[in-house]
């Protein structure tokens, strides 16, 4: 029997916790996650998809926001053999946490390891044009998706890929072996393998902001931003409209046509969900901003 702390906080958690479940040789001891936060423009407090699925599944749940002693207490108390992470930090795990469970803390990163480190790597590799990725399990260490690789799973980016898509293809491998590699992990078959750190990469996090296109790229990495900002925070430009008034523009999705990138669905600001087809006529988009 294999005792387990579960730590996550997205639905790609939810699936790996699923997983956990479902084998009787896993023993999951206890679920670590954040505490609900307000969300929408009510800021309705709500639970984040891992509390909820714990909750509907009577799952004993411990939320916090930072490792305090009383924490750090229960998890020695526990004396797991290892912990499992999925997008769960910040709070970041300390050296006193790290060392805690007897096999240390199983991290599950959407990219390979070295490359592509930190918050946002299925977006970075579909703008960057990559064809291939990997999932990686690999141990935590001190400093950010810097430990010792345990496994790494390749599989295909798609010409037509999304965050969305990309994500979700990555979990469902990560789901399908993760039994497997924990448990030839525990059992000494998997030996972690030190990263090579003159390899890594690391691109930073976007927001509203920088989901802003930019027209310099060439229009097939346009193409590949756009589907790169689903479903957050989704991509922008500003156009004009037949007053000349400048006004921001979404477009969820687009189409290259004789080398040229054209909008599909977009959102001028203040109105609803559209085709550029049926408003172009009355509005230029402004590639020089």
């Amino acid at each position: 029997m294999i005792n387990i702390v579960f730590f996550g906080s997205s639905q790609h958690s939810v699936s790996i916790l699923q997983q956990l479940l479902s084998h009787s040789d896993f023993n999951l001891q206890l679920v670590i996650t954040k505490e609900d936060k307000p969300v929408g423009r009510d800021q309705t407090i709500t639970p984040n998809p891992v509390a909820q699925f714990s909750r509907n599944h009577q799952l004993k749940l411990l939320q916090i926001s930072e490792f305090t002693p009383d924490v750090i207490s229960t998890l020695k108390n526990l004396k797991s053999s290892l912990y499992v992470c999925v997008a769960f930090g910040p709070p970041f795990f300390s050296q006193e946490v790290i060392d805690i469970p007897t096999h240390g803390i199983l991290n599950i990163h959407p990219s390979p390891l070295p490359k592509y480190r930190g918050a946002t790597p299925g977006p970075w590799q579909i703008i960057n044009g990559e064809a291939k990725s990997s999932v990686s399990f690999f141990l935590i260490d001190a400093l950010p998706d810097h430990g010792p690789i345990i496994s790494q799973i390749p599989f295909d980016i798609s010409p037509t890929e999304t965050s969305v898509s990309f994500y979700q293809k990555a979990f469902d491998f990560a789901s399908q072996k993760l039994h497997s590699i924990i448990t030839d992990y525990i059992s000494g078959i998997l030996v972690p393998i030190p990263q090579d750190h003159t390899q890594k990469s690391y691109f930073p996090k976007f927001d509203k902001n920088t989901a802003q296109i930019n027209w310099t790229w060439d229009t097939a990495k346009v193409d590949r931003f756009i589907r790169a900002m689903l479903p957050w925070p989704i991509a922008w430009t500003y156009v004009s409209d037949q007053k000349n008034a400048q006004l921001k523009m979404k477009i969820f999705s687009s189409h290259l046509q004789n080398n040229q990138l054209v909008p599909d669905e977009v959102q001028i600001e203040g109105k609803t969900r559209t085709l550029w087809s049926q408003i172009q006529n009355y509005y230029q988009i402004n590639k020089t901003n």
